[in-house]
């Protein structure tokens, strides 16, 4: 059983990569949004709860996706300027590891400039209503969603450049990598 925790800035890519690799293999999603989307329309967005409650929920959805035996995917915009997102990411891969599972990651990046651009498709707001906008991404420090060299866990960890590829030429490649 495996977990792939699909990581990187926003608008790079993740969903739609995920939605690829669930339907070519026999990993299921759960990306990001699931559980935000609805938490931030009660509590509102970057509220005290709505992050206490998107933590713990991810959590037990992760976990029973563990003692279910269940190939995840999880989709993670991930801030290393904050310890929490670190904190997030070591309990979610103890929830697989406790079980004997293994955990990949893999990392996408793509420049600020394709970012904005993919950002203004309408497509990416009928499935996450409260996705960033390009002003949002313009104003980020991108350094803040950009992993520590070397990697945490670099025995387990790839990073792929999306700005000249498709969604599907990304999916090939973690594909080819022979990871899931």
């Amino acid at each position: 059983m495996k977990l792939l925790i699909l990581f990187g800035p926003p608008a790079v890519g993740k969903l739609t990569v995920a939605e690829i690799l669930e339907k070519q293999t026999d990993f299921k999603l759960f990306h990001n949004h699931m559980i935000t989307d609805g938490l931030m329309k009660i509590f509102g967005a970057n509220s005290p709860s709505e992050d206490k409650l998107s933590r713990l929920i991810r959590e037990a959805v992760i976990g029973e996706a563990a003692e279910a035996g269940i190939d995840l995917i999880f989709t993670y915009v991930w801030n290393f300027l904050l310890p929490k997102g670190k904190n997030n990411i070591d309990a979610y891969k103890a929830q697989y590891e406790s079980r004997g599972g293994e955990v990949i990651f893999v990392e996408l990046d793509a420049s600020r400039e394709v970012r904005m651009n993919r950002a203004e498709d309408p497509e990416r707001y009928k499935i996450k209503p409260n996705t960033v906008n390009a002003d949002d991404i313009a104003g980020y420090v991108h350094d803040r969603f950009t992993s520590p060299t070397p990697f945490y866990f670099p025995e387990n960890y790839f990073k792929i450049d999306t700005n000249d590829k498709s969604p599907q030429q990304v999916a090939d490649e973690i594909l080819n990598l022979n990871i899931l």
